[in-house]
């Protein structure tokens, strides 16, 4: 039972290490130790202690004058010069010290719940006992608990502050996507918010997402980018033929080259190495939950997170059905954007009743109640973008093979609307326009 009480050991060690390293911090964590047992482990509890009565005695405090005053009978509890060493070669972050004190005595009010509500229960059974001083005893922990976690309201000042120093610099939360035609509807992508790109198997929708991942690495950004359906290395294919803007996907998946494509192959490789570089961008095809996917998010820090696609991330949730379970998917993904200031760029499958809607005409277009579970995508996205190859569908009766449309079913911030761009499917490369690719004939440099 002791085992599964709430404790950080390694917050614990920090927050001593610092104290040892920065005397000054002892004044604004005391507070948070006045009972020793706010630190779980026995040696935590000796070493603070010591510093304790060294601060009283009005001592020199450093790793060299702690480890002195260890006694052999202070070693035979656990406290060693080991111990103070390592504490101190892993400090807290300048000014966390105080925020992981705080952190710590909440985790000490917590164990005292535990141990306040196993005497409940056991005084509960027994109906001689009287429940209510330690009923009463719990709520006043509970208060306290409640009363010492920090606000996470927004101060309106600082949101002012923030405000006026982004417009008088000219900073923006928007990302451009590199087509404008597409931020022509909105502006751009913003910053916690969510984008959706859905369409139909075949329609393009990875590609979307490489041309854009492309664009935002240029502009000098970093993205990261979950590929759910594809292996890494076709997603690199792909890449690799955007990039060198000659080489045919067709032939790569083949192996098939000529000398001339096999240098185009060799320079597009050394140009990819460059532009994205392991500092730039991480992919990943080995990350199957939101849980692993949101740790690799927050070590990483991208400005933009793609993830290809929702519908296969596998799902903890006790939600028996799918569509719960996507909604909360899609409410995380959202709450991550905001935690850290990223763009989510999310691709959809859409629902299977699309392909009985032969007679619509025009109506092949996707339209929002197309996506898969699409209440729950809709509503919290702040774009949905439907990416719809006409050729596949009509072939030469259409629009024609080098033209994809995008269909901007919900603008939050802009209008919606469609807009016909250039596709080159085999180099899996999207235009701004036809024009732009007629005129795009410079060869990969």
């Amino acid at each position: 039972m002791e085992n599964a009480l709430p404790y950080d050991e390694m917050t614990e060690n920090a927050v001593l290490g610092s104290v040892i390293a920065n005397p000054g911090e002892y004044d604004a964590v005391a507070r948070y130790f006045t009972d020793e047992n706010v630190f779980y482990q026995r040696k935590a509890r000796l070493l603070w202690k010591r510093i304790k009565r060294m601060k009283y005695d009005k001592q020199t405090i450093d790793t060299v004058t702690v480890c002195l005053s260890i006694t052999k009978k202070d070693i035979d509890k656990g406290l060693t010069k080991y111990y103070v060493t390592g504490c101190t070669s892993n400090t807290c972050t300048p000014g966390m010290t105080e925020l992981y004190s705080n952190q710590l005595y909440e985790k000490y009010l917590m164990r005292k719940i535990i141990v306040k509500a196993d005497e409940i229960k056991e005084n509960a059974e027994d109906n001689k006992k009287d429940i209510y001083k330690t009923i009463s005893e719990t709520h006043s922990i509970l208060s306290e608990i409640l009363n010492i976690r920090p606000t996470m309201a927004s101060d309106i000042n600082d949101v002012i502050a923030d405000t006026v120093d982004s417009i008088k610099n000219k900073t923006t939360k928007l990302i451009k996507t590199g087509y404008d035609n597409i931020d022509n509807f909105s502006g751009g992508l913003t910053r916690g918010e969510i984008t959706i790109i859905g369409g139909r198997p075949g329609h393009g929708k990875t590609t979307v997402m490489i041309n854009m991942l492309a664009n935002v690495l240029e502009q000098g950004y970093k993205a990261i980018f979950f590929s759910r359906e594809l292996p890494n290395s076709e997603l690199v294919k792909k890449i690799v033929c955007l990039e060198s803007q000659q080489l045919s996907y067709g032939m790569v998946r083949k192996n098939i080259f000529t000398e001339d494509e096999l240098k185009f192959f060799n320079s597009a490789l050394s140009h990819i190495k460059e532009k994205y570089s392991s500092d730039k961008f991480l992919m990943f095809d080995n990350v199957r939950d939101f849980a692993a996917s949101s740790g690799e998010v927050k070590k990483f820090k991208p400005d933009i997170i793609f993830d290809d696609y929702i519908q296969l991330i596998a799902c903890d949730s006790r939600q028996d059905q799918r569509r719960l379970q996507i909604e909360q998917l899609v409410n995380d993904y959202k709450w991550l954007a905001k935690e850290t200031n990223a763009v989510v760029v999310l691709a959809s499958q859409l629902n299977r009743f699309i392909e009985r809607a032969g007679s619509r005409g025009k109506a092949l277009m996707p339209q929002l109640s197309d996506l898969a579970e699409s209440g729950a995508i809709e509503q919290v996205a702040e774009n949905v973008f439907f990416s719809y190859y006409d050729y596949k569908v009509q072939g030469e009766r259409g629009k024609g093979k080098n033209i994809i449309t995008i269909s901007a079913g919900k603008v939050r911030y802009g209008d919606s609307g469609t807009v016909d761009l250039g596709y080159d499917g085999d180099k899996c490369k999207i235009y701004n326009s036809i024009g732009e690719m007629i005129d795009d004939t410079l060869p990969f440099k």
